[in-house]
């Protein structure tokens, strides 16, 4: 997935030298198996809360194009997705063999160590998370705008039409 994923949006809020982008969800999200997780970080029905580095300058109910780096959002879909299945797996294997040397039930220490592996992947993955927050490469950057025209009153003192 070489290039950039651009996406279009609405500047919801502005937090320092970040925006939160307001996009809409696009119809090829219907038949994605995740987009109940992209409503639970964020978005909500029809649209979706993007947290982006404002390198545009751009304000609040500004009209912008995000984009992030399609090798970027592959390595984070991995890691979200891969790390926690493969602890997971882990864990319940490193259960069952331990359970042929240890008098202990087999159930009991498949369940444990699948638990802890699973746990510990989440928290390495929190940790790692907070380090790749830093890295450029890995944020979304709002690279265009386009401020909406001001709206002209409908009722005009200094004109009267008879």
């Amino acid at each position: 997935m070489a290039g950039f994923l651009k996406k279009t949006g609405v500047v919801k809020a502005i937090q320092g030298h970040m925006a939160l982008v307001l996009t809409k969800m696009e119809p090829e999200c219907e038949g994605c198996k995740a987009k109940d997780g992209c409503s639970a970080l964020g978005g909500g029905g029809a649209n979706v809360e993007v947290r982006a580095r404002n390198t545009a300058g751009a304000e609040v109910g500004d009209v912008v194009t995000i984009t992030i780096r399609g090798a970027s959002l592959v390595r984070i879909s991995f890691m979200i997705y891969m790390v926690p299945m493969l602890a997971l797996i882990g864990g319940l294997v490193f259960g069952y063999a331990l359970s042929k040397f240890v008098s202990v039930n087999e159930n009991f220490l498949v369940g444990i160590f699948g638990l802890l592996a699973l746990s510990g992947a989440f928290l390495w993955l929190r940790k790692k998370g907070d380090k790749l927050t830093g890295k450029q490469e890995f944020v979304p950057e709002i690279t265009s705008k386009k401020t909406p025209p001001q709206e002209i009153p409908l009722s005009d003192q200094a004109c009267t039409v008879k």
